[in-house]
């Protein structure tokens, strides 16, 4: 910072104070003259400080008006570990303080001002990369405290009395205000004790979120009485499963007191904690609405009995898992997410019958023996993708399947189904269909037909189909905004079944990797003269544009070209006078072409208000 900012009296607002490692900036105690700062101070690099007592000068006790307040520390190892110490706590800040923010501090331990009753206007406080420390501060009596997070405190190995703030029989209740409480990338955390002399009275009464991540030598021990817990996430802590006796280990799940947990805990998320899995008896756990299961290999069945209120559920590469309960899912699901579960084998039709509130299905590289997805099975399904199924051949309605069943279908994406040969005979009976993606469906020869009599479609996207020759007869939707082509090699344009003209709704116009194609469209003007945007890319060989072809689109506002490494030339004719943007991204020789006012064809598009080349504005 410069020198003399202390002579800046009346100064109010100051977010940052950066301390420099030359003694002609300006030093920490110029602070101590602005008495008038308020709001947010961050004081930054402060081993930068080089006497203690400097830091006193700053004087932030008095800034009553400081309401959030950061310490921040240079990344690197500390060098001096008792000066760092000392700075802390010199610059113990106003109790008035609302929030308190500390980084990369080099001490050993806190000051005790950290964890003192006095702060009694305290709600969040945030510890992250103090290496160095051995042990927390004592902040189980602060009285507001409502969130606390903790991370990379790398050297602390337990965590017990000096946390919750007191030492034995005069310990009040701790953390009577915490509702959010989150430690993560904690590498030699083992033990996590409770507060002694508490009897049966949790240590968090109010804790409401609980989230420990990256925790790998955490053992157990953790609250077992915590009676207004609404989420719990737990990933990356591989020993995490057991709470220690003298004479056996005993599962977690049966420490916590589950009378609390049963009317409480909504949320729960286990990402890579194998020794967990009894936490997924989850039908004694009757509020519960959100399950997330993430790289699981202990079991190859789901638990018999789930939640009555469950509704949403992820399972995410459970390598191990084979099946679902025999009773099926709860009907009160609408959300099922699985990913990388290739083994596990899909719902049958009797359990996807009952799933009548199901909105959101999404199936990634997931149930190899899926070989027909049933359409119209789920009666209130809005969002269907189905990614990476290498064996699904169809998708297919059934006979007797009810075409109310796919009156909320909104969005349907397919991708990476090297297998999938057929949509459903008659085409796609979805009237509210906005969405569609087909692509990198390499034996797909047919898109769907009837797709014109989709009038609620308003986005297009066909990629990667190397087999499909034509659209089906009747040409494209009528009311589509956004159309995306790419590759599909074999696929060729038509007046007839295309029908591009028509689309007066039609803003935008993607193609990729298809110089053949976008001449002709250029070419014969098949595009929309209402047209907003168009996209090109990925076109190698391409060397010029059609002038004449996009002379015509005097609606055009962007025009984008990516990817284009051979691309020299633009038209001859100039870009359309609409234009407004133009961006040109990965193209070689074009960019040197068109640098401002020495380029070759800088005369062609230095009408243009904004140009972006390779993501720089020029213009």
């Amino acid at each position: 910072m410069p020198v003399q900012m202390g002579r800046l009296k009346s100064l109010r607002t100051l977010t940052a104070f950066v301390l420099g490692e030359s003694t002609r900036s300006g030093g920490i105690g110029e602070l101590g003259q602005l008495s008038n700062l308020r709001g947010k101070l961050s004081i930054l690099n402060l081993q930068n400080v080089v006497n203690p007592m400097d830091a006193l000068g700053a004087n932030l006790k008095d800034k009553n008006d400081v309401n959030e307040v950061e310490l921040a520390w240079g990344c690197e190892d500390a060098n001096d570990s008792i000066k760092e110490r000392h700075v802390l706590e010199s610059l113990q800040p106003s109790v008035n303080v609302v929030k308190l923010t500390i980084k990369f501090y080099g001490g050993t331990s806190f000051p005790d001002w950290l964890g003192d009753s006095s702060f009694s206007n305290i709600k969040v406080m945030h510890l992250s990369d103090c290496s160095t420390c051995l042990s927390l501060p004592p902040v189980g009596q602060l009285p507001t405290l409502e969130e606390l997070y903790i991370e990379r405190m790398k050297f602390v190995m337990s965590i017990g009395v000096e946390f919750y703030g007191g030492n034995g029989a005069s310990l009040s209740q701790p953390f009577q205000s915490l509702k959010c409480l989150w430690f993560k990338e904690m590498p030699e955390w083992e033990e996590w004790l409770s507060s002694p002399g508490r009897g049966q009275s949790p240590d968090f009464p109010r804790l409401e979120v609980l989230i420990l991540g990256n925790c790998p030598k955490l053992k157990g021990n953790l609250p077992d009485h915590l009676p207004s817990l609404k989420e719990l996430w737990v990933s990356d802590c591989g020993v995490l499963h057991e709470r220690a006796t003298r004479t056996r280990w005993i599962p977690w799940s049966l420490i916590v007191n589950t009378e609390s947990l049963r009317q409480s805990l909504e949320k729960l998320n286990i990402v890579r904690c194998p020794g967990l899995s009894s936490l997924l008896e989850t039908e004694s756990l009757c509020s519960l609405r959100r399950l997330g299961v993430q790289f699981f290999s202990r079991t190859d069945c789901l638990q018999p009995h789930f939640s009555s209120c469950l509704q949403r559920l992820s399972l995410v590469n459970c390598e191990s898992l084979l099946s679902f309960p025999r009773n099926g899912l709860p009907t009160s699901l609408t959300s099922l997410e699985i990913k990388e579960c290739r083994r596990l084998e899909f719902l049958s039709h009797e359990m996807m019958a009952k799933l009548t509130s199901l909105r959101y299905l999404e199936l990634m590289d997931s149930c190899d023996s899926l070989r027909s997805f049933p359409l119209g099975v789920f009666p209130k399904l809005s969002f269907l993708q189905i990614w990476g199924s290498k064996n699904l051949e169809s998708l297919a309605i059934g006979e007797g399947a009810d075409d109310e069943n796919l009156t909320h279908l909104d969005r349907l994406l397919i991708s990476t189904c090297p297998n999938l040969v057929s949509f459903p005979h008659g085409g796609l009976r979805t009237p509210k269909l906005a969405g569609f993606t087909v692509q990198e469906c390499e034996n797909l020869k047919l898109l769907p037909g009837r797709i014109h009599t989709l009038t609620a479609l308003q986005e297009l996207r066909i990629v990667g189909l190397r087999n499909v020759e034509s659209f089906a007869e009747g040409g494209l939707p009528p009311n589509l905004q956004s159309f995306t082509i790419s590759g599909c090699e074999k696929l060729r344009p038509s007046v007839e079944y295309w029908g591009l003209q028509r689309l007066v709704s039609l803003r935008t116009f993607c193609i990729s990797r298809r110089e053949d194609l976008l001449e002709t469209v250029l070419k014969e003007q098949l595009l929309p003269t209402t047209l907003h945007t168009l996209v090109i890319s990925g076109m190698e060989s391409l060397k010029s544009l059609e002038g004449k072809g996009l002379q015509y689109l005097t609606s055009l506002q962007e025009l984008e070209i990516w990817y284009c490494d051979s691309l020299e030339f633009l038209p001859k004719e100039g870009l359309p006078a609409s234009l407004s943007f133009l961006s040109i991204l990965k193209c070689s020789s074009l960019e040197k072409r068109c640098q401002k006012k020495t380029g070759q064809e800088w005369s062609k598009i230095a009408h243009i208000p904004c140009i972006k080349i390779d993501d720089q504005v020029i213009i």
